[in-house]
């Protein structure tokens, strides 16, 4: 009878100690422990180029000269138009984002003898997963948002913060503010709210990786 007792003790600690798994992995796996709303990140980049011509091809190129002034890299807006269209032409074109990879991405040698190695980040359509453009806003590195099939700096957003039990963590965007590059470097920002604006009008978002190329003892 003793021996009967104790198994049945011992069988029930077994359950009561599954039951206890079971809620913890119930409890890591539900909702979110700690919400972090209303988080800012916005940047003044060194360089906001004038638009010299009031076309789209232009306006991405006065954005890339801004993203990159950022990195250290100077290439100002008129070389990557006659990079990208053979001349100082004036396009308004929707973005193709094979031919700005084209454009972009490649070794540049700066007027300062720095040999730098650039990639294109590209999304298309709205960044569903925004931790690598919060990440590069908190570097004071700007991105472009294409928006209504025009070109925006993305320079500042408001983000809540989700953490999980596991220490996992979730970025939700709640507003973009972005140059316009056809307004002056004074004027207010313009905004994309969630859900007063439409997600669906994002064409895309652009980052710019940029990597310092070492010259080999022998070369220097």
């Amino acid at each position: 009878i003793q021996a009967m007792k104790v198994r049945v003790v011992s069988v029930v600690a077994m359950l009561a100690l599954a039951l206890c798994l079971a809620l913890a992995a119930q409890k890591r796996t539900g909702a979110p422990m700690v919400q972090i709303a209303g988080q800012k990140v916005d940047i003044q980049p060194p360089v906001v180029p004038k638009l010299l011509q009031r076309c789209e091809n232009w306006a991405v190129a006065a954005d890339l000269e801004a993203l990159l002034a950022a990195q250290q890299v100077p290439l100002p807006q008129r070389y990557w138009v006659v990079k990208g269209d053979m001349g100082e032409v004036c396009r308004d074109n929707p973005i193709d984002f094979v031919k700005l990879r084209k454009m972009v991405e490649g070794e540049y040698v700066l007027e300062s003898g720095a040999k730098v190695r650039l990639a294109l980040l590209a999304t298309e359509g709205a960044p569903t997963v925004p931790d690598a453009v919060i990440a590069e806003l908190k570097r004071e590195h700007p991105a472009i948002l294409f928006w209504k099939n025009r070109a925006y700096l993305l320079l500042g957003v408001t983000y809540d913060e989700y953490v999980y039990p596991n220490g996992q963590r979730m970025f939700e965007i709640r507003e973009m503010r972005l140059r316009d590059p056809y307004l002056s470097a004074a004027a207010q920002p313009v905004t994309f709210v969630k859900g007063r604006d439409d997600a669906a009008e994002i064409g895309g978002i652009v980052q710019v990786k940029v990597e310092k190329i070492e010259a080999m003892p022998w070369q220097r």
